[in-house]
């Protein structure tokens, strides 16, 4: 019985040994091989009968024999079971005289017949091509990230040089329109005789664009500052019912001409801590484009309410609406609605945007709800007391119940 049971035990060993993947080699001590499964002819290319009694040298590249030599009569001496050249690049070579990179692992084993190695060779070509692709990759990647490096700090620095060109531009543009604007008010005046219609007429276009251009210089001003990081915010406490009678000191002159009636339904007794200028130029900002954009006898509202940490802010009005495929457009540099009720485009569209940087410098956010048609809602939230850093994505940015954002 028990011969059978050593046949059945041999024939399951070479079931396993030609199942295995990987091609294996049984080899004497002075690498005659002696043994090797169906995976070694088909990775090297020979005929089983052809390699068996030859040295293993036979599968390595002829320039690295004498030295895999070494190797083995080193492995010999001291037999582990170990990879073969920790460290090494190891090469195969095929029947046809083709090099392949590999892996091996050697086994010492012992049996009747003396001592042996069970060589186990992976052919990792698939691998060392992956490798060289990702090597090769990570190079470009490095590379391209260094020429991204050096493009945005020439942007920056163009960027830079361009506010400080913007800033100096305005500064040398707003000296002489103040003139221009201080002589027309005294022409306006007729301190020195009167003036006929027409010069009144001709003057009062004077008046109107000088002031007009003026606006346009001053937010020029603002965002080469903003962008520049020149502009620093000086907050105080104060009462916000002042600052916004302040605020609309210079603009319900303009909502009057337009019949346009403006409810305030703000807390006499709310403060908060800003820099009260700035705060006028968000509100100054938002309630103008609500005069702008509403047809005549509309509606505006301006609104507050206050929470634990923040006060929240909302302008609305009646006017033309903004479409919803505009609602984040509108915040850019330079962005314009189509139209305004009168048919034409004002300003340089850098009102809105210098709005939400103010408010975001406060720590702050300001988002809109629109419906075209029936009118805007432009809201905000600012910090009581400080300028504290802007929420982060995720964070609530008002802790009002009911506002939506």
């Amino acid at each position: 019985m028990e011969p059978q049971i050593h046949i059945e035990s041999y024939g399951r060993f070479r079931d396993l040994l030609e199942a295995a993947p990987n091609a294996i080699f049984e080899v004497e001590l002075d690498g005659t091989i002696v043994l090797l499964n169906v995976a070694a002819e088909r990775m090297f290319g020979y005929q089983r009968e052809a390699l068996l009694g030859q040295l293993i040298e036979v599968l390595i590249p002829e320039s690295l024999r004498q030295r895999h030599h070494e190797h083995r009569g080193r492995h010999a001496e001291y037999p582990l079971t170990r990879p073969m050249g920790i460290g090494l690049e190891l090469w195969g070579r095929r029947n046809d005289g083709s090099q392949f990179p590999v892996e091996i692992s050697l086994s010492p084993i012992r049996s009747s017949e003396g001592s042996r190695v069970i060589a186990i060779v992976r052919d990792i070509t698939s691998r060392k091509e992956a490798d060289a692709k990702i090597q090769a990759f990570t190079a470009e990647l490095a590379a391209k990230n260094q020429q991204l490096e050096i493009r945005n700090r020439e942007v920056e620095r163009a960027n830079r040089l361009k506010s400080e060109f913007l800033a100096s531009m305005s500064h040398e543009l707003r000296t002489p329109l103040h003139t221009i604007v201080g002589f027309a008010d005294l022409l306006a005046e007729e301190l020195k005789g009167p003036l006929n219609q027409n010069q009144k007429r001709f003057l009062d276009h004077i008046q109107r664009d000088s002031r007009h251009l003026l606006e346009l210089i001053n937010d020029i001003l603002d965002l080469s500052k903003i962008e520049s990081g020149r502009l620093e915010l000086h907050p105080e406490l104060f009462r916000v019912p002042d600052a916004v009678a302040e605020a609309m000191a210079g603009l319900r002159p303009l909502a009057e001409n337009k019949q346009i009636r403006i409810t305030e339904a703000i807390d006499r007794e709310l403060e908060i801590t800003a820099d009260r200028l700035r705060f006028k130029e968000i509100l100054s900002n938002l309630i103008s484009n609500a005069i702008k954009f509403t047809p005549e006898k509309g509606q505006i509202t301006i609104e507050s309410s206050e929470g634990p940490k923040s006060v929240f802010f909302a302008v609305t009005d009646t006017g033309i609406g903004i479409d919803p495929a505009e609602q984040q457009a509108i915040f850019n540099k330079f962005y314009q609605l189509g139209s305004t009720t009168r048919g034409v485009r004002e300003g340089t569209g850098l009102g809105l945007a210098i709005t939400k940087s103010l408010v975001e410098m406060h720590g702050g956010r300001i988002w809109v709800e629109s419906t075209p048609g029936q009118g805007s809602r432009f809201q905000l939230t600012l910090p009581r007391a400080g300028i504290e850093r802007p929420a982060k994505s995720g964070e609530s940015a008002h802790p009002f119940p009911g506002v939506q954002s």
